[in-house]
């Protein structure tokens, strides 16, 4: 018997343009076409060293003679050449040519860090470069390798319930009424010290660490577009204030998260304003300018935020590096690296370095809105990736109800195996750039604790957005003509509900259930059988001695039975 599909009445678009077909097509083709390394390394460590393979691909679009990459190892003071072996032929359909698979290996002490560059020989004399397609080293993707097997993320993380912030709509704090709550694009009023004093609703919902969206001086309510990363916004506190926090934080067993955002700035960040007015300074490495003063790159294509020139030995990158640092010396415990997927590797190993030395436990994960081999890609440079993909599998199964349960069980199968071993993966429901989930579910709370029960079931620490637990949702889609964007999902925070509702307290049951439960973030997923209309499925999950039994039911039930 089928079931009759219908279209959702608030589509989701997580992944952009990549939700049509024929647009996916496209994007692969051009992870196809040219010359490609994407950072595909296998790394083996053995008696202090560690043994690379390198792999990389080119298409039969051009005519290749040979692929080599360019390396160093003490920052491109000396540099070595290495030659990559031809691999196997294979066809690509949806390209119409032939994929070349090639192969270099390296060995160097471990510990090392190992800056490179990819590129191909072409039957003309010219040079293309992995992954970008240059023709030129000066301008290639730069890859980095710090080949540290104590890379890893901490212990803790594993264990992790993250509960994210919003500052300016959660808490004004300190007795004190919101700014305004009218109108969505201008600040309401929420502060560090409002979270601090709401420390203890967080605790008691059983989330032991805290995400906070940027908090640096900022133009914006958002924070998105930071104009000093050295200072706290004035509307939201002071530097003492955020030094309050995390001790508060810590003396109740809890850690605390900021968001950091490496890609770009604010328009109104003091060298981008000189840099308008001083040509000669403009041209010191913090921004790219195509032509002085107004045509500089900026995040897609956003003029009030203009993209910082991140190359080896900016300042830009020693600026970012610096400022990441100071946080981490007063207390915080690790960042969510806002669009990620934007500054090449070679930065974001440098910064993971640079985290580490200064608290080897700092965890640092990015948010990458792309499909998994890319998100994988930056295994290494960062302990992990935000979890979009499952995000995407709950959304559609519970609140859209365009997936079934066969879908949804061989996806959490195999997503499992899909990663490197321990690349963490935080999971949600929603967050400040999407619909609340509960809104796209249209207000159906048998999909939303559905869910929820799910992703706390999930090996992948629990991220869920403020003001889940009071149910709150918002008045239009963020993809409605007259909506002001993501700034739908920013409601200011229902203090006033006058009991906690059944989320709630579905929150403080379902963190019980995974910290008596620890052995959840190593089990395996292993569907056992799918009812014959595909809207029941039975998963055994599993790890050593420990195991148990998850039923679902794509009508909003989730049972677990211990065995």
């Amino acid at each position: 018997m089928s079931t009759k599909q219908t279209k959702p009445k608030y589509p989701d678009t997580l992944f952009g343009p990549l939700s049509n077909l024929s647009r996916r097509a496209g994007y692969q083709s051009q992870r196809l076409l040219g010359v490609h390394h994407y950072d595909r390394v296998q790394i083996d460590y053995f008696q202090g060293k560690a043994d690379l393979i390198f792999h990389a691909t080119t298409h039969s679009r051009q005519s290749v003679r040979s692929m080599y990459m360019v390396f160093t190892l003490d920052n491109w003071a000396t540099r070595q050449k290495l030659g990559f072996m031809q691999g196997e032929l294979k066809w690509d359909t949806l390209t119409l040519g032939w994929l070349t698979t090639w192969q270099a290996q390296l060995q160097v002490p471990e510990g090392a860090l190992l800056r490179y560059c990819v590129y191909a020989t072409l039957s003309d004399g010219s040079m293309l470069y992995a992954d970008n397609q240059e023709t030129s080293e000066e301008n290639a993707t730069q890859f980095a390798q710090w080949l540290n097997p104590r890379n890893l993320a901490p212990q803790w993380s594993k264990s992790a319930r993250i509960y994210q912030i919003f500052v300016d709509r959660f808490n004004p704090g300190q007795g004190r009424d919101w700014l305004q709550t009218d109108n969505l694009l201008k600040p309401f009023g929420g502060t560090l010290r409002g979270v601090i004093e709401k420390l203890d609703h967080i605790q008691a919902l059983g989330f032991n660490t805290i995400w906070l969206t940027p908090i640096f001086s900022s133009p914006s309510h958002h924070g998105y577009d930071i104009s000093d990363y050295t200072q706290i916004e004035p509307r939201l506190g002071t530097e003492a204030d955020l030094s309050e926090l995390i001790s508060l934080v810590h003396q109740k067993g809890m850690r605390i998260l900021l968001d950091f955002v490496a890609n770009h700035s604010s328009d109104q960040h003091p060298v981008f304003q000189k840099g308008l007015t001083d040509r000669a300074f403009a041209n010191s490495g913090w921004f790219t300018w195509k032509k002085w003063p107004g045509n500089y790159i900026s995040y897609f294509g956003v003029k009030i935020m203009p993209e910082f020139d991140l190359r080896l030995g900016s300042p830009a990158r020693a600026y970012l590096l610096e400022a990441a640092q100071k946080w981490l010396r007063l207390g915080v415990d690790g960042y969510r690296l806002d669009y990620a997927i934007g500054p090449d590797r070679d930065f974001w190993v440098d910064f993971q370095r640079a985290c580490l030395h200064i608290n080897p436990e700092c965890w640092t994960f990015g948010e990458v809105v792309a499909p998994a081999d890319k998100q994988a890609q930056l295994a290494g440079s960062m302990h992990g990736t935000l979890d979009f993909l499952t995000t995407q599998a709950l959304r559609e199964t519970f609140a859209q109800h365009t997936w079934d349960a066969t879908r949804l069980a061989g996806y959490l199968q195999a997503s499992q195996n899909g990663f490197p071993v321990g690349f963490s993966r935080p999971a949600f429901l929603d967050n400040h750039d999407m619909n609340r989930f509960i809104f796209a579910a249209e207000g159906n709370l048998v999909a939303v604790h559905a869910a929820l029960s799910l992703l706390y079931l999930l090996p992948q620490p629990p991220i869920v957005y403020y003001g889940t637990e009071f149910d709150l949702s918002q008045q239009l889609s963020i993809h409605d003509r007259d909506a002001t964007g993501y700034d739908e999902a920013r409601l200011a925070m229902p203090w006033d509900t006058p009991s906690m509702p059944e989320t709630a307290r579905l929150l403080r049951e379902l963190s019980d259930f995974r910290e008596a439960n620890p052995w959840l973030t190593q089990a395996i997923w292993q569907v056992i059988s799918v009812s014959a209309d595909a809207q029941q499925a039975e998963i055994r999950v599993t790890s050593g001695s420990n195991q148990l039994k998850v039923s679902i039911d794509t009508s909003g039930e989730i049972s677990v039975n211990f065995q």
